[in-house]
């Protein structure tokens, strides 16, 4: 009861969506068929939705101060496809939620119901029960699906991590597996070397040894030059060693043919893995356990 001369104190009130997430938000609107006091974001929320953007919002200075104490037989829903109408039939037939537009506009002829009378008692029906088990096995299935999505992403990085680290395991091996190749093939390329520079250098050796023997028996030709005599025996003298010289040096030539000369051939299997598109491993799907079929039995 008000006091004649005084103003009622103002009455602020909260957010009802807001206050479910611990939020003390002033509210700014007010649905009448929710019963729910909204700030202004959820007031946009709640008009942005298709289940509720058909609800009149009363603004701040007409929002009621308490909350209204509704019949239960009275609908306050609109019509989705007559904003302007509230919905009064439902459709047994076609469980459809009708105006008295609806009814007019597209002739129905099946046979109606008030939603005020054929509603009396719902919240004990068993379809409603059922409606609610449903929801409620939804949202078990969803915290559930949620729990093995956050699983798999464990599952996922996991397998990530050690696969990476295989992969580097693989690496270090590869690598020291070819540089230990590459020592011995590399030991083998300089053993090799060195015996080729050793046959070249007893070559070398006996060609200069002929070229030194050729030259002495020459300058002893120029000292006998202007004497027949001297040049006669000498020209004698020096013919088995210019022969045995001559033969040396063939045989130098025919050693040089047969000289071992060598050169690098890569290995084909290492040069295909490392240019074909296989590399050094693949990251596949692995298969699951009951792979072949999923939980709904496909």
């Amino acid at each position: 009861m008000e006091v004649p001369g005084k103003t009622a104190p103002k009455v602020i009130h909260n957010c009802d969506l807001c206050a479910e997430g611990d939020e003390n938000i002033p509210a700014e609107t007010y649905c009448p068929v929710c019963d729910e006091y909204l700030c202004t974001p959820c007031a946009t929320t709640h008009q942005r939705s298709r289940l509720t953007r058909n609800h009149k919002l009363v603004d701040k200075e007409s929002m009621p101060r308490k909350r209204l104490e509704k019949d239960q037989e009275y609908v306050s829903e609109y019509c989705k496809d007559h904003p302007r109408e509230l919905v009064k039939y439902y459709c047994p037939i076609h469980g459809d939620l009708l105006c008295g537009d609806c009814i007019v506009t597209n002739n129905h002829t099946c046979k109606m119901e008030v939603i005020a009378n054929v509603s009396k008692g719902y919240g004990n029906s068993a379809e409603f029960k059922q409606h609610v088990q449903k929801l409620q096995t939804i949202t078990d299935k969803i915290s559930k699906t949620k729990h093995e999505i956050d699983l798999k992403a464990v599952s996922t990085e996991d397998s990530k991590k050690q696969s990476v680290k295989q992969v580097r395991t693989f690496q270090a091996e590869l690598i020291n597996a070819i540089n230990k190749m590459s020592d011995e093939i590399t030991t083998d390329i300089e053993s090799k070397a060195q015996e080729t520079h050793a046959i070249l250098s007893n070559l070398k050796t006996t060609s200069k040894t002929g070229e030194l023997e050729v030259y002495s028996v020459t300058n002893v030709i120029e000292n006998c030059k202007g004497n027949d005599v001297l040049l006669f025996i000498a020209i004698h003298r020096t013919k088995e060693i210019a022969t045995n010289v001559s033969n040396k040096i063939d045989e130098v030539e025919d050693a040089l043919e047969i000289v071992p000369q060598y050169k690098f051939i890569e290995n084909a299997e290492a040069t295909t893995l490392f240019k074909t598109s296989s590399g050094i491993g693949h990251y596949k799907q692995a298969l699951q356990s009951g792979a072949h079929t999923d939980k709904h039995g496909k």
